[in-house]
């Protein structure tokens, strides 16, 4: 039995109440993100933002199985967003800039409304670069069964069908969704983040594409998150009764947080959470399996509970996440002042960037940052022991076990 079959079926069966305790911790770890945005300078903002979108569309370009490069990433938001980058300016792949742009309109259009055309598009520019799409439509919606099935070799399993066997059964299940998705988009009244998590529970179920499901999938979980987010900051300045025009509403449709990260580490979770509330196959059966249990779960699929209970967690985690990152952005505002004399060369600033980009208190060793620069040995320890010399780095351990790491600045504490 499979979610679609429920008598629920597309909003399944969800108590609320079971959830608040769960809910209110996360909006409590959300909440400061939200705020804190609201401090930050526009240029401030947009580093911010550059950072968590880059480990987004990385870590969600990476759970669909394509392996795209940290500094291209970077170089592209950082065009897109007018920033001045610091480090060096290199060529962008076209799939690196098809996922940044692709991206960034799913975010900054967060609060205008989303059609077929709009998905389809979506789904026509980022497909092609999936692996295993040679041979498949992309840009139409599927006009065939959808299975997912793991395994190889003989020893395939079923682990989910998706409702809908052609073009016009899926159709008719689309029309059900945006017609949902304009009465229940994260809005003013109830919660968005849940709001959010029910519409991506129903597209995943649905699937209504031959591939990419998990990467639009994601798109829009990242679009319905940035919009109950920008809710808050505009219900946390005053009491609202009406959002205002687009205009306004543009200032408030920026990423607060990274999600897909977390997801990486938690992928066997998210394939047992699956089969939970979307269904399962019956195991296969013999004749010596007579007068057994049938072995169907007791619970039948649709209890959305679980789902929703183990994706606020993970959104807790990804703001948390977020939280370091805007004490990074100050710290990087402040080294960049504190050396805006300091002569760098292109390799020394992308070693800066990398560690402020991410928890640099472990730091690199040497053979870190000459595979990250791709030079020799002699340069790399050159480059090291200037950048230590000018007060950039600090150096921990002796000899191989030397590593640098970003040092305090001056006022920081």
């Amino acid at each position: 039995m499979w979610i679609w079959q429920q008598p629920e079926w597309p909003r399944g069966r969800l108590d609320t109440s079971t959830l608040l305790g769960t809910l209110n911790a996360t909006l409590a770890t959300v909440g400061p993100l939200v705020s804190q945005g609201a401090d930050l300078k526009t240029d401030q903002r947009l580093r911010l933002e550059a950072t968590l979108l880059g480990e987004e569309i990385g870590a969600s370009a990476r759970l669909s199985g394509i392996s795209l490069e940290r500094g291209a990433i970077r170089t592209a938001l950082h065009q897109a967003l007018g920033l001045a980058d610091e480090g060096e300016v290199r060529p962008v792949p076209p799939v690196v800039e098809t996922f940044v742009d692709v991206t960034l309109e799913a975010v900054r259009t967060a609060f205008l409304p989303l059609g077929e055309a709009q998905l389809l598009e979506w789904h026509r520019r980022l497909a092609p670069q999936l692996p295993r799409s040679a041979g498949l439509v992309v840009g139409e919606w599927r006009d065939a069964p959808f299975e997912e099935v793991s395994g190889r070799y003989g020893l395939k399993r079923l682990r989910y069908r998706a409702p809908g066997d052609d073009r016009a059964a899926v159709s008719a299940e689309l029309k059900t969704f945006f017609a949902r998705l304009k009465e229940e988009e994260p809005g003013l009244d109830g919660v968005g983040h849940l709001q959010a998590l029910k519409l991506h529970a129903h597209w995943l179920a649905l699937s209504p594409l031959a591939l990419g499901n998990g990467l639009i999938g994601r798109l829009l979980l990242a679009r319905w998150l940035t919009r109950a987010e920008g809710i808050m900051a505009l219900q946390a300045e005053g009491e609202l009764s009406a959002l205002p025009d687009l205009e306004m509403l543009e200032a408030y449709a920026w990423r607060r947080q990274a999600l897909s990260p977390v997801l990486v580490d938690a992928q066997g979770e998210w394939q047992a959470l699956r089969e939970t509330c979307f269904g399962r196959p019956p195991a296969p059966r013999s004749s010596l399996d007579a007068g057994l249990p049938s072995g169907e779960p007791e619970v039948p699929p649709g209890d959305l509970a679980p789902w929703m209970r183990w994706w606020l967690l993970r959104l807790r985690e990804g703001a948390r996440h977020g939280q370091a990152h805007f004490s990074r952005v100050r710290r990087a505002e402040r080294l960049w002042l504190e050396h805006a004399r300091t002569p760098l060369n292109a390799r020394q600033r992308e070693l800066v960037l990398t560690l402020l980009e991410r928890d640099d208190e472990a730091g690199v060793a040497r053979s870190d940052y000459r595979d990250l620069v791709a030079t020799s040995d002699p340069t790399a320890a050159r480059d090291l022991a200037d950048l230590t010399a000018k007060g950039v780095l600090e150096s921990t351990g002796v000899g191989r076990g030397t590593r640098y790491r970003l040092a305090a600045l001056g006022g920081s504490g």
